[in-house]
């Protein structure tokens, strides 16, 4: 059963290989905290040599809730450094880390797919201006 588990969990990174550590998580972004919500960006992908864009995955959380109680904004949302930058509200407030297989598999959709790439929409602005929550 052990071995069948290691060589299960060894195929899968193998499966996921390229994107699987690409798409690891670099940070959180606080983008807002008032005394109901928090809402926050998990960076996943800072720009490299042909993409210029971060890769954020946007959540909300009800205050005093459930660490498992969430919703999730945007699942792959992609952002210039500009809107990045305007996105920071400098506030503090405790954030989770969640799952990230759809995220992964989203981003690897849009890295692989130049159609993916030319119809997804690239957040200019702000990011809680283009997920409105």
């Amino acid at each position: 059963m052990t071995i069948c588990l290691r060589a299960c969990a060894g195929l899968l990174l193998l499966w996921m290989g390229s994107t699987a550590f690409a798409a690891e998580q670099d940070k959180n972004l606080v983008l807002s905290v008032t005394p109901h919500k928090v809402r926050w960006a998990a960076i996943y992908n800072s720009p490299q040599t042909g993409d210029p864009f971060y890769h954020v995955q946007v959540f909300e959380k009800d205050r005093g809730t459930k660490p498992w109680v969430f919703k999730l904004l945007a699942l792959h949302l992609v952002v210039t450094p500009q809107a990045l930058a305007a996105s920071r509200s400098g506030k503090q407030a405790k954030v989770y880390q969640y799952k990230d297989v759809e995220f992964r598999l989203a981003y690897d959709s849009w890295l692989n797919n130049p159609g993916e790439r030319q119809k997804t929409p690239v957040c200019r602005t702000s990011i809680l201006d283009c997920v409105k929550p």
